[in-house]
């Protein structure tokens, strides 16, 4: 997995796991080297850190990340207590150690466990330092002031530690939701914005479909009026050619009559029947150009 992509509590774990891998392997080097290795003190605690470090390796790796980081806390907390206990003074590079479990709680545990981790850390510090004072003269010093002042020192940097990480832990967690929100927020405006184009989309797409069509309806309309206005002209054009040539003859037969009235009547008749018949066809013709 991309550690870009990872919580940041496994990405600080698998880097103090790391760290504290490459530092116990240094430390046992340096046993090695100052030939102390042999002191059964020495072997005890370097072997039980470097068991705690490669099997809260393996827990991480099967997706056991709370188990893994009480285990190292844990087992390296109480290596390090026993190194003070049996050690010949008060060692700090020991509490040095156990300030570190401290800031790693602060950091990778939430909740009632973080209370809980830290409130048992303390107690074991009470504990040691407790013992400690009661056996002064283990350390060359028959006075117990020294060791109950050097344990409510480290105390209260473990306190200082721990609540200043925490509090900063706490603050970037805060941070992180509102970025998460915001984002999250960001995602659906997003959405909503591309939901809203493709609605613009297609309704731009039903826009230009219905312009096709009205262009198509247009189209058609203007053909219809062309056509007809053909039709009126054709009617127009008949109407002053044919039509009013036999319309004119009748009339001039009602002129003559008035002017001659010894005209024979089946004469007449017969230049009106001849012009009522042209009339009607004339007529015929114009019914079937307009029905075309």
């Amino acid at each position: 997995m991309n550690n870009t992509k990872k919580p940041i509590e496994e990405f600080f774990l698998e880097s103090l796991l790391k760290i504290c891998l490459a530092s116990i392997l240094i430390v046992m080097a340096a046993d090695l080297y100052f030939a102390r290795f042999l002191v059964l003190r020495s072997v005890i605690v370097n072997s039980t850190v470097l068991f705690a470090i490669t099997t809260a390796f393996y827990m991480h790796h099967l997706k056991y990340f709370r188990f893994a980081v009480l285990w190292i806390g844990f087992t390296i907390t109480a290596a390090m207590f026993y190194q003070s206990i049996e050690s010949d003074n008060i060692t700090t590079s020991s509490m040095a150690v156990v300030m570190i479990v401290g800031f790693g709680y602060s950091v990778l545990v939430k909740g009632r466990l973080l209370y809980a981790v830290h409130g048992i850390t303390l107690l074991g510090m009470v504990i040691v330092f407790s013992w400690l004072a009661i056996h002064p003269a283990r350390y060359g010093k028959p006075d117990y002031s020294d060791i109950v002042i050097a344990g409510v020192t480290y105390g209260i940097l473990y306190y200082v530690i721990a609540y200043s990480s925490w509090q900063l832990k706490k603050r970037y967690d805060e941070v992180i939701s509102l970025l998460l929100g915001a984002n999250h927020e960001l995602i659906e405006k997003t959405h909503e914005i591309e939901t809203q184009n493709e609605e613009l989309i297609q309704t731009q797409e039903n826009l230009y479909q219905l312009n096709n069509h009205l262009e198509t309806i247009v189209e058609a309309r203007t053909k219809e009026v062309t056509r007809q206005n053909e039709q009126l002209i054709r009617y127009a054009y008949t109407n002053a050619h044919h039509l009013r040539g036999p319309v004119a003859r009748l009339l001039g037969l009602i002129q003559l009559t008035k002017i001659d009235s010894s005209l024979s009547l089946e004469f007449l008749c017969q230049k009106i029947e001849e012009q009522t018949i042209e009339i009607d066809q004339v007529i015929k013709g114009i019914g079937r150009e307009l029905q075309v």
